[in-house]
């Protein structure tokens, strides 16, 4: 008994290990792509165990009628395509489910109750262009197979934010019917869609037949673009007939080219071609050629929403000639599609007008008898020449010439001389000319003779030499053309007298040494308002030899008095052989000799050293042995008063007081 339960408890193990080996599928999904009758059906699974090798069978039976409408090994396909023929009437419902089987163990899917005829599952849709403009954004997609109106959903969102959905309806046969979604302006989107068919039949209004497709591919949605392109151009290589033409401009801003921004460029460089060469590119560069002529190019910026205003350039002519170009000559004797003629009238000889003429068909002999008399006009020969755009020849022309009909206007005298003046005047408008201007002509009247002078037609002054001084002239100025001269422009002037002041070049010295005078004096004068000449200098005292009153000894001094005899010089003789070296000292401004009498307490026998002297901020009371400079001679009394005369006098930081003693001595 035992043995047995153990065979029977083996047994069980091991077919419940077999089983856990088969992983069934996924619940199928039957569905036709559109709601036609006769639209064939597919049905799709999901493998949950892909590493195992299995196989698949379809199983579709018939509720009402209690039988398989297909059982079908589709081997180890996930997706089949089942013919309406296999299933009969679709209108039934029915029972479908996938039988995997791995090995010899089988095992079954979920099973799903439908309407076959109600399973329908439009393609995701398509976005077939954008439109975003003043915040609103449209939307044209494509139509599902069937053509019928669908049920919509739309999801979007700022990048990184929240979903917002939002559905609506079209209508059979349109794709219109998208309602405007409001955005902030300058701001970038996401935005997602799916659709599901409109069923009408009674049978279909379970929801497990309401089937979406799929989200459609996520789509950026950048802002609509406002501005014009900043468009510029560099014009090289002018020769030849052909300019070399590079174009450049400035992408738009982040938010408005995500997704990618493309450039349209119109050119019409071609005169005879009214129709513009278009060019489509993704670069900000563009190079090109174009002729000597006039060009226009226009550029618009295209984005997934919309497009730019569109920018248009005028790249003007070369410079307008005055006279025909001998460098460019014309072997173009035959019009053909591979040439144009361009013309056009140019009567102040620069502006281009707007009406142009042009012609594969003509060439020069053959417009001249066309366009007005007298009027200059500018023609350009265009060729292509290795698909290259030419000029071969551009010149201005007359059908007909005629002399100016004015003479030069603003005739002016100017730098009159005893013997020269300049004579200037304003050049004949161009459509005055009436014809090629030669030169001018000039005729120079005075002192009973005439003389004769030609100009050439660019310029506009001239000047008279030889003349007599205190004459009177008359000159006359008129333009010559090859059909005669035109109307005189007269005015007189009279010539300065030789001796009537100085010449402009002697005026032209004397100017330049007043004003060199002036300059002088007031850089004189400035300089010693403002001191900017150098002080005279100081005498250089060593401060060494001196000190300020807080340096010197504080301690009270006594003042020492000394008598001196002084002797006048008449008195000298006498007393020179009684005196001794140490007693007297030489006062060599005045011849004055100084006798220092013995002081009974003072025990000193000789002068002291002048060397050992130092100046003072004050009077130093050490003077003894000082040379004395007296700044003037004295003056000697009156005999009668010289008992009791005393005369006191400070100089030098000494004082001094004379009296006159006896024996006619003077006491210092």
């Amino acid at each position: 008994m035992r043995m047995r339960v153990a065979v029977l408890v083996l047994a069980l193990s091991v077919s419940l290990t077999e089983a856990a080996q088969c992983v069934s599928t996924s619940s199928p999904h039957c569905y036709k792509k559109s709601t036609r009758p006769e639209e064939d059906f597919i049905c799709e699974w999901d493998e949950r165990n892909p590493e195992k090798s299995q196989t698949h069978t379809l199983h579709i039976w018939d509720i009402e009628k209690k039988h398989f409408l297909m059982h079908e090994n589709y081997g180890k396909q996930v997706q089949v395509n089942v013919l309406l023929e296999k299933l009969g009437i679709p209108t039934r419902k029915t029972d479908i489910w996938v039988q995997t089987q791995v090995g010899n163990l089988t095992c079954n899917s979920s099973k799903i109750s439908v309407i076959l005829e109600c399973m329908v599952k439009y393609s995701k849709p398509q976005i077939i262009s954008m439109k975003r403009s003043a915040g609103i954004l449209n939307l044209t997609l494509d139509k599902p197979k069937d053509n019928k109106g669908a049920i919509y959903e739309i999801r979007w969102r700022q990048r990184d934010s929240e979903w917002q959905n939002t559905a609506f309806e079209t209508k059979d046969g349109t794709i219109e019917d998208f309602p405007g979604l409001s955005l902030e302006d300058q701001t970038i989107y996401q935005i997602q869609l799916r659709r599901q068919a409109k069923l009408k039949s009674h049978l279909c209004k379970d929801s497990l037949h309401a089937l979406w497709s799929d989200w459609s591919q996520m789509v950026d949605v950048p802002s609509d673009i406002r501005r014009q392109p900043v468009i510029r151009w560099v014009e090289s290589n002018l020769k030849n007939g052909t300019r070399d033409i590079n174009l450049s401009w400035d992408a738009p801003p982040a938010e408005e080219s995500v997704g990618g921004v493309k450039y349209n460029l119109s050119l019409s460089v071609w005169p005879c071609d009214k129709t513009k060469r278009k060019k489509n590119t993704t670069n900000q560069t563009y190079n090109t050629s174009i002729t000597y002529s006039e060009a226009r190019i226009s550029i618009i910026a295209i984005n997934k929403v919309g497009h730019s205003p569109r920018r248009h350039i005028i790249i003007p002519a070369v410079k307008h000639l005055n006279y025909c170009d001998s460098d460019m000559p014309s072997n173009i004797i035959v019009a053909n599609n591979k040439s144009c003629l361009e013309w056009y009238k140019l009567e102040d000889g620069e502006t281009r007008p707007r009406t142009v003429y042009s012609s594969d068909k003509k060439l020069l002999k053959d417009i001249k008898n066309e366009v007005e008399h007298f009027v200059r006009h500018y023609y350009f020969l265009h060729t292509i020449r290795k698909k290259r755009y030419q000029t071969a020849v551009m010149c201005p022309f007359y059908s007909e010439q005629k002399a100016p009909k004015n003479g030069p206007a603003n005739v002016n005298i100017s730098d009159v001389t005893h013997e020269s003046a300049v004579v200037s005047w304003l050049s004949i408008p161009v459509a005055e000319q009436r014809g090629f201007l030669q030169h001018y002509v000039i005729w120079i009247s005075g002192q009973g003779n005439t003389t004769f002078h030609k100009v050439p037609a660019n310029k506009t002054s001239f000047l008279i030499k030889d003349l007599h001084p205190g004459a009177s002239y008359t000159v006359s100025i008129s333009g010559k053309t090859e059909a005669g001269n035109g109307p005189n422009s007269t005015v007189n002037f009279e010539t300065h007298s030789k001796e009537m002041g100085l010449s402009w070049q002697d005026q032209t010295i004397l100017i330049v040494c007043v004003v060199a005078l002036l300059c002088t004096i007031i850089c004189s004068v400035a300089a010693r308002r403002l001191k900017l000449l150098p002080k005279v200098p100081s005498p250089v005292i060593d401060a060494a030899e001196f000190r300020c009153p807080e340096e010197q000894d504080q301690s009270p001094t006594i003042e020492e008095v000394h008598e001196f005899v002084l002797l006048l010089r008449q008195d000298l003789s006498k007393h020179r052989e009684n005196m001794t070296p140490e007693q007297s000292t030489l006062l060599q401004d005045f011849g004055l000799v100084i006798f220092e009498e013995e002081d009974e307490e003072d025990g000193e026998d000789g002068v002291a050293d002048l060397s050992s002297m130092k100046s003072c901020c004050y009077p130093n009371p050490s003077y003894r042995g000082q040379t004395l400079q007296l700044p003037e001679p004295f003056h000697m009394t009156d005999s009668t008063s010289r008992d009791n005369d005393t005369e006191s006098t400070y100089r030098n930081g000494l004082f001094f007081e004379t009296r006159v003693l006896e024996c006619d001595k003077t006491s210092l």
